[in-house]
């Protein structure tokens, strides 16, 4: 991937930090709901080593641009330009359908904490955020019954909370030293 405004984004750069991946559309309803507070955790939780990163999912750049003024965005944000992040991820899937907003939360080592798709609402963000910054990994909720709505979600979406990988098994860590994110857009 690229920044909206720069070169290859390159996630080791942020190698020590604790990294939240916000992806989201700019056409997406719950997107929209949640970026006032997504903006006001990054410069909150900044200074406890939290790093808030945007993935936008195939969008062009002047849309983004809007976006990023529209809600005061000071985080970087990298181009999924064609999706193939997401999709290598897996984030944001539900059927055959993406669905966004997707949470992505990565320990400073570089081990995936959990991934949540769908909506959550700003006390599960910040549950999730504290439990990211001390290293204390929250249990997964049981899992909702396909009736049950979930707030501030679309009907019908579920939330996937992925365990924390452990730090004894390398091949769990997101980055390797050299490995580019953009090689996802291939």
């Amino acid at each position: 991937m690229r920044a909206l405004d720069g070169p290859d984004f390159v996630l080791s750069e942020y190698a020590g930090c604790s990294i939240w991946l916000n992806v989201f559309a700019t056409w997406c309803p719950p997107c929209v709901a949640e970026q006032p507070f997504v903006v006001q955790a990054s410069r909150a939780y900044f200074d406890r080593g939290l790093r808030v990163i945007g993935i936008d999912f195939a969008e062009a750049d002047d849309t983004v641009r809007y976006y990023r003024r529209r809600f005061g965005i000071t985080y970087p944000i990298a181009m999924d330009v064609n999706g193939g992040f997401c999709r290598a991820l897996e984030v944001g899937k539900s059927s055959d359908n993406m669905v966004f907003p997707a949470q992505v939360f990565i320990t400073p080592d570089g081990f995936l904490q959990c991934y949540v798709i769908g909506s959550m609402g700003d006390a599960e963000m910040t549950a999730r955020i504290e439990g990211l910054l001390s290293a204390v990994t929250l249990p997964s909720p049981a899992p909702p019954s396909p009736m049950s709505p979930q707030p501030n979600a679309s009907p019908g979406l579920r939330t996937t909370f992925l365990p924390h990988r452990h730090p004894d098994n390398p091949s769990a860590r997101i980055w390797a030293e050299t490995r580019k994110v953009s090689g996802y857009n291939k």
